[in-house]
C-alpha cells in the first residue's frame, strides 16, 4: 500500500524531468507511505515517477519504487496489494522470468512483459498502477475492478500528471487551481464528484476498471489518450447454470466459500493486521472467518461519547470475549471530530459529504497507533447483499406502485398529476420530487447517498450563487469534458438523473431483465461504493499510514451476488438475509439479528445542541435557514446537506 506520482511530456518541445519536483509530490503522499520514498527520471522519454512506500510484503530494499525490471525495459509505480502473487510468480518462473525480490510489484513487471496489457485480468487485488514501456514507448495508467484504489490525472499543459491524491498534483507549476462547477452540481446530489470528475477543473479520477494508455511514439494531445473499460461487474459466471441462482443451498454454499477464500487471501503480509469491529454482523462474521485461520485476531473499535444511539460497544465486546481477540477501543467526542474535521477536509483533497470519515480516521489511528499496518473492514456487504432499510423501503414502494402506475398512467395524465402536486405539496420537496420523477419516467432509485434533490439545488443556487453565472461557468467548463466523453462517450448535462440514466441504460443494454435490486446494486457499484465508501476508507486509513482491505468486495463475490435473484437476496423480507444465514455457523442470533445501528456520526446531535459546529458551520456557510424554515425537511437530512455544504466551503476558503 502506498502513494502514487509522477508526470509525461506530451510536448514536441523538451522539457526537464526536474528531480526535485518528484521529491516534492512524492513529500505531499508522505502520510500513505511512511516506511520508504523513491523517485525515477528519464530525460530521454520526458517522463518521472515518485512513490511512497508503506510495507506490507517483502519488506527489503529490493522491493523498493520505483521499479524497473533487470533489462530497464518497463517501469512501475503501484499502490496496492496483488493477493494472488505468489502463484502469478510460480507461472512466470515457469515461463523463464527470474525474480530479484520478493514483492508483488515485481510479479506486476513479468506479467506486462509476458501478456501485454491483457496482464491485468491475471490481477486478483486492488490497485492503481502507472506503468511505462521503455521499448514500446507506451504508458499505461490502471485502475482495479471495483475501484478500491483512487488514482488521478490532469493534462494541463499538454503534460500528463497523475498521482494517488490531488494534493500532489499542486506540487507541479503547470497545474492552476480552478473549481468545475458541474461536478459541484452533482456533488450536490450525491456527496461526491461522480467519476471521471472532481472538484476541479481539468483534474479527473480514473473510473474503477479501467486503464489508460498514451502511445509517446507519436505526436499527443488529449485527443490522442485512449481509455479501455477492462472490467464491468456484469459479468455472467460461464461455469454456473443460471438456473443455479434460483436454488437456496446452492447460493449459500458458494457465497460461505467465496467468502472464506476473500477473508484468507487478504491476510497476506508480512506486518500485523487485524479488523475493525462494530459488532454489526458483517464485521462480526469477518472476525469470525478470520479467526478460523489464526488465533487472537487484533480488533478495534470507536464509538462516540456524545452518541447513545451509535453506540455499539457491548456488542463488540461480546464477539471479541467469543473469538479471543486482541481488543482495543476508542471513544470519541465532538470535541475531538471538531478538532479533527478541517484535516479531515485536506486528507479528502474533494469535499465527500460523509461523517463517517471522522470515526473512520480515529479507528483506522487507533489501530496504527497499536502497531497493526493492515486492517479488514466491511465495506460493501451493505450494498451486496441488501443491508439498508432503505432499499427494504424503496423495493416495496416500486413494486407496489411505482412500477405498475407508471405502466398504465399515460404520459399526459402522469405530468398533469405532477402539476397539480406542485399546487398542494410545494412546501414539502422531498415528496414533490418523487412525484416528478415518477411523472417524467425516471429512475426512482438514485443513490443510497442523496443530499439535495434537484428542487433543492436550484433554490439553492438561486440563494447563494448567480444562477446565471453558475450556469455559464458550467458552460464555460464543457469544452474540457473532452475527457469524459472519451471516458464515458457522452457529456452530462446540468441534471444528475444523467448521471443515473448513463448507467441505468449500461445495464438494461446488458440485462433488459435485470430486476429492481440488480439495477440498484449496479447504481451503487458505479457510484457510491467506489467514489464515496472506498474513497473514504482509503483517504481516512491511508492519513495514518494504514492499509484498509475489503474482502466483501473481491470481486468474485460481487460477481456472484449480481446474478442471485431478489427473491433469494431478500427473503421474507429480511434484509441482508443470506449473509445471516451463512452467519448462523458462526454466531449468537442475537448478534445476527438484533437491529441495525450502522456505522455512522451523531451529526445531528452535533448541530442541534454541540459546542463547536453549530457556530462553526454558520461561519462556513452562507445560508441554509431557508430549507429549515420554509420547506419541509427532516432533521437527518438538513444535517446531512449542512455537513456537505460545509465541507466544499471549507475547502473553497482555504484554497
Amino acid at each position: 500500500m502506498c502513494g502514487i506520482a509522477g508526470f509525461l511530456n506530451l510536448n514536441s518541445s523538451n522539457l526537464e524531468v526536474d528531480e526535485k519536483l518528484l521529491q516534492k509530490m512524492q513529500q505531499a503522499l508522505s502520510h500513505r507511505g511512511p516506511d520508504d520514498y523513491g523517485i525515477w527520471a528519464n530525460q530521454e522519454n520526458q517522463i518521472g515517477f515518485a512513490h511512497r512506500r508503506l510495507s506490507i510484503v517483502d519488506l527489503s530494499p529490493q522491493a523498493a519504487q520505483p521499479m524497473l525490471d533487470k533489462q530497464n525495459s518497463v517501469a512501475i509505480v503501484f499502490n496496492g496489494e496483488i493477493y494472488n502473487h505468489l502463484e502469478l510468480r510460480k507461472e512466470l518462473q515457469n515461463l523463464g522470468h527470474q525474480y530479484f525480490s520478493k514483492s508483488d510489484t515485481e510479479s506486476i513487471i513479468y506479467a506486462y512483459k509476458q501478456w501485454g496489457i491483457d496482464f491485468i485480468h491475471k490481477l486478483d487485488g486492488k490497485f492503481a498502477i502507472a506503468l511505462f514501456d521503455l521499448k514500446k514507448k507506451e504508458f499505461y495508467l490502471i485502475r482495479d475492478r471495483i475501484g478500491v484504489k483512487p488514482v488521478y490525472f490532469s493534462l494541463q499543459s499538454n503534460i500528463f500528471s497523475f498521482a494517488s491524491e490531488i494534493k500532489a498534483l499542486w506540487i507541479l507549476p503547470w497545474m492552476q487551481k480552478k473549481f468545475n462547477y458541474k461536478a459541484f452540481y452533482h456533488y450536490l446530489t450525491f456527496m461526491i464528484t461522480p467519476a471521471p470528475y472532481t472538484i476541479f477543473d481539468q483534474v479527473y479520477k480514473l473510473p474503477a476498471g479501467f486503464y489508460l494508455k498514451i502511445d509517446c511514439s507519436k505526436k499527443i494531445n488529449f485527443c490522442d489518450i485512449n481509455f479501455t473499460e477492462w472490467y464491468s461487474p456484469l459479468k455472467k459466471l460461464n461455469f454456473f447454470e443460471q438456473k443455479e441462482f434460483e436454488n437456496e443451498s446452492f447460493c449459500l454454499e458458494n457465497i460461505e466459500f467465496l467468502l472464506k477464500d476473500a477473508t484468507k487471501k487478504r491476510m497476506m503480509s508480512d506486518v500485523p493486521f487485524g479488523a475493525f469491529l462494530s459488532g454489526g454482523v458483517d464485521s462480526s462474521l469477518n472476525v469470525a472467518l478470520m479467526s478460523e485461520y489464526i488465533s487472537n485476531v487484533k480488533t478495534f473499535t470507536v464509538s462516540f461519547s456524545d452518541g447513545p444511539e451509535f453506540d455499539e460497544l457491548k456488542y463488540a465486546r461480546r464477539v471479541s470475549k467469543i473469538f479471543n481477540t486482541d481488543h482495543h477501543e476508542i471513544i470519541i467526542s465532538e470535541k475531538e471530530a471538531f478538532d479533527f474535521y478541517q484535516k479531515m477536509v485536506y486528507h479528502l483533497d474533494e469535499p465527500l459529504a460523509d461523517c463517517v470519515c471522522i470515526p473512520f480516521y480515529y479507528v483506522s489511528k487507533l489501530a496504527k497507533d497499536s502497531g497493526v499496518s493492515v486492517a479488514q473492514v466491511g465495506e460493501g456487504a451493505d450494498e451486496l447483499f441488501l443491508g439498508y432499510e432503505t432499499y427494504q423501503k424503496y423495493k416495496n414502494f416500486h413494486d407496489k406502485f411505482w412500477n405498475p402506475s407508471q405502466k398504465i398512467t399515460p404520459d399526459f395524465l402522469k405530468e398533469s398529476l405532477y402539476k397539480m402536486a406542485n399546487l398542494f405539496i410545494k412546501q414539502d420537496l422531498n415528496h414533490l420530487e418523487f412525484a416528478k420523477n415518477w411523472a417524467y419516467n425516471r429512475n426512482l432509485f438514485w443513490g443510497g447517498a442523496i443530499a439535495f434533490f434537484e428542487s433543492q439545488k436550484n433554490i439553492f443556487l438561486d440563494k447563494d450563487f448567480d444562477k446565471k453565472n453558475f450556469i455559464q461557468n458550467s458552460i464555460d467548463n464543457s469544452y474540457q469534458d473532452t475527457i469524459v466523453s472519451k471516458i464515458l462517450d457522452q457529456n452530462f448535462n446540468l441534471d444528475s438523473f444523467d448521471i443515473v440514466n448513463y448507467y441505468s441504460r449500461k445495464l438494461k443494454n446488458f440485462d433488459k431483465n435485470a430486476d429492481f435490486f440488480k439495477q440498484l446494486t449496479y447504481l451503487e457499484l458505479k457510484q457510491r461504493l467506489p467514489e464515496l465508501l472506498l474513497m473514504r476508507a482509503d483517504k481516512m486509513s491511508m492519513a495514518v499510514g494504514l492499509e484498509a482491505r475489503v474482502p466483501f468486495l473481491d470481486y468474485k463475490i460481487v460477481e456472484f451476488m449480481l446474478n442471485v435473484p431478489s427473491k433469494i437476496k431478500f427473503k421474507n423480507n429480511q434484509t441482508k438475509y443470506l449473509l445471516k444465514k451463512i452467519s448462523e455457523k458462526y454466531l449468537p442470533k442475537d448478534i445476527i439479528y438484533r437491529k441495525k445501528v450502522g456505522f455512522a456520526a451523531p451529526i445531528v446531535r452535533w448541530y442541534k445542541t454541540g459546542k463547536y459546529f453549530p457556530d462553526y458551520f454558520k461561519k462556513q456557510v452562507s445560508n441554509l435557514n431557508y430549507f429549515e424554515n420554509n420547506y419541509k425537511t427532516s432533521e437527518s437530512v438538513l444535517a446531512v446537506q449542512k455537513w456537505a455544504l460545509q465541507n466544499f466551503y471549507v475547502l473553497k476558503n482555504n484554497f
